[in-house]
C-alpha cells in the first residue's frame, strides 16, 4: 500500500520542475542552467537530510586522477574541498567526500553522449576508504553517478538498455515520470511521481554507505617530517 501523502508531495513537486522546464523551453544554453538550480533547490536539498551540501567541479582521488567538470556534487562534508579564489560555487573534490554525481540535462534523449562521457571521466576515480564500520554494506570504490532529464526517453525499457552500455547507475525522466536504476542500487523502476522518489531512495542508499567510513585527508598529500 502506498502512502497518498508522500504521493501528492511528490506530484506538488513534480509539476514544480515540469513548469520550470516548460517555461524555459525558449531560452539559451546558458539561460537554461536555471533547470539545475531549481533541481536542487525545489527538490535535492528539500528532501535530502541537512548535512548534505551542493555543488558542482573536479574530483580527484589520492593516486592524483581527476574528473572533468561535474554537474551536480553531493558531498558529505567530513572531507575539505577546495573553492577556487573568490568562487565558493566551483571547488576541488576529494573522491572520499562524494557520495554521489548527478548530470542533470534538458534533454537526457539527445544529451547522453554528455553523460556518457561524464561517466568515462569518472570512472577512473577511486574511493579508499580504508577501514569502515561493520555497520550496513560498505561504500563502493567507484563514485555513484545519476542522469536526470528534465524530458527525454518514455519507456523504462529504453533506460535500461541504455544503463547496460554504460558505468551510470540510474537515470530519472521528470516529465513524464520514470525512473530505472541498476542492480547495485536494487533495479528499481518507478513512473509518475513515484520517479523522484525512486532516485531519491537511491540516493539515500549511496549517502548512507558513508556513516561507516572514515577517510584521511592525510593520503592526498606527503607529511614532512
Amino acid at each position: 500500500m502506498t502512502n497518498e501523502y508522500v504521493y501528492q508531495r511528490l506530484t506538488g513537486i513534480q509539476q514544480i520542475l515540469m513548469g520550470v522546464h516548460r517555461s524555459g523551453g525558449t531560452l539559451s544554453s546558458a539561460s537554461k542552467g536555471t533547470e539545475r538550480e531549481s533541481f536542487i533547490d525545489s527538490f535535492l536539498s528539500e528532501v535530502l537530510p541537512s548535512p548534505f551540501r551542493f555543488g558542482s567541479g573536479d574530483v580527484t582521488d589520492e593516486e592524483g586522477r581527476k574528473s572533468g567538470q561535474l554537474d551536480v556534487v553531493i558531498e558529505y562534508p567530513f572531507m575539505p574541498s577546495l573553492p577556487i579564489v573568490g568562487s565558493n560555487e566551483v571547488r576541488l573534490y576529494l573522491a572520499e567526500s562524494i557520495a554521489a554525481v548527478i548530470e542533470v540535462k534538458s534533454d537526457v534523449s539527445r544529451q547522453w553522449s554528455e553523460v556518457n562521457e561524464v561517466a568515462r571521466q569518472l570512472q577512473p576515480i577511486k574511493r579508499n576508504f580504508g577501514a569502515t564500520m561493520t555497520q550496513g554494506p560498505p561504500p563502493t570504490e567507484r563514485i555513484p553517478l545519476f542522469a536526470v532529464g528534465y524530458s527525454g526517453w518514455k519507456r523504462a525499457k529504453t533506460l535500461r538498455d541504455r544503463l547496460a552500455d554504460t558505468t551510470v547507475d540510474g537515470i530519472l525522466v521528470i516529465d513524464p515520470g520514470i525512473f530505472v536504476s541498476t542492480q547495485l542500487f536494487g533495479k528499481v523502476e518507478a513512473t509518475g511521481p513515484w520517479a523522484l522518489w525512486g532516485l531519491i531512495s537511491c540516493l539515500h542508499q549511496a549517502t548512507s554507505t558513508l556513516k561507516t567510513a572514515n577517510p584521511s585527508p592525510q593520503r592526498y598529500a606527503m607529511v614532512s617530517e
